[in-house]
């Protein structure tokens, strides 16, 4: 049992507790990322296209609906180590045509059968340990196509008031927050060649009339999380 496989039930509350100082519901934050991608691909001009994006750590599949939404062409597949989560998953996400989900080992081989044009990593990495981090990316761009996209989410440790949210919340009580120099350093390790990095999430709900400025502000380092796209 992993640990997420104690939390699979109750996740979606504690999520709910955890963000509600934003003003925010959990779905803007899964909407959010998926929007960001969608963004950065639709720049490439290949947001329509029949992509194959792989959420790795998917938990109980609440980015689904939105990577559905956003990319109606793309087949999907999430997967996770938490066997109760994924059982989640597949059923909360039972409507959705073109999304599946599979389990793998903690610690295990990735499944490498199928290359994917997209993978997205949401808030993921920090609840594993430092020591593996490089492996499972070089497992990654293993799997990834040659022009395709690897977007990672973290949390920023440079925003205070993020560090007190994750401190404050259970399935995080051993989270260790990555610095953005970190992720691009192992991202660099790994192979990835071209990277770009964005900061987000600068405004909570009641200041929401200022989320235009969110672009302006990208390269600064206080927003609540940020994100790198890396390709090879």
């Amino acid at each position: 049992m992993t640990e997420f496989d104690r939390y699979a039930l109750e996740y979606e509350q504690m999520h709910a507790d955890n963000v509600k100082p934003s003003g925010y519901d959990p779905a803007y934050f899964d909407e959010y990322k998926v929007k960001e991608i969608h963004a950065r691909l639709k720049e490439e001009g290949v947001a329509d296209s029949p992509l194959k994006i792989l959420n790795f750590g998917c938990g109980i599949g609440k980015s689904e609906p939105f990577l559905r939404s956003y990319f109606p062409n793309a087949k999907i597949m999430g997967i996770d180590v938490s066997v109760e989560s994924v059982k989640l998953a597949r059923k909360y996400n039972a409507h959705l045509k073109g999304v599946e989900f599979d389990t793998f080992e903690e610690g295990g081989e990735i499944p490498k059968n199928v290359i994917y044009d997209v993978i997205f990593i949401a808030n993921v990495f920090h609840h594993i340990p430092h020591k593996f981090h490089v492996g499972i990316l070089k497992q990654l761009i293993e799997i990834i196509s040659p022009n395709g996209s690897l977007f990672i989410f973290e949390h920023n440790p440079h925003n205070p008031l993020t560090v007190r949210t994750i401190n404050r919340c259970p399935f995080d009580v051993d989270a260790v927050l990555l610095y953005p120099a970190y992720t691009g350093k192992i991202l660099r390790e790994s192979g990835f060649t071209r990277i770009q990095r964005r900061f987000t999430l600068f405004f909570p709900k009641f200041l929401k009339f200022l989320l235009p400025l969110e672009q302006t502000l990208k390269s600064i380092p206080i927003g609540a999380q940020y994100y790198f796209q890396a390709k090879r």
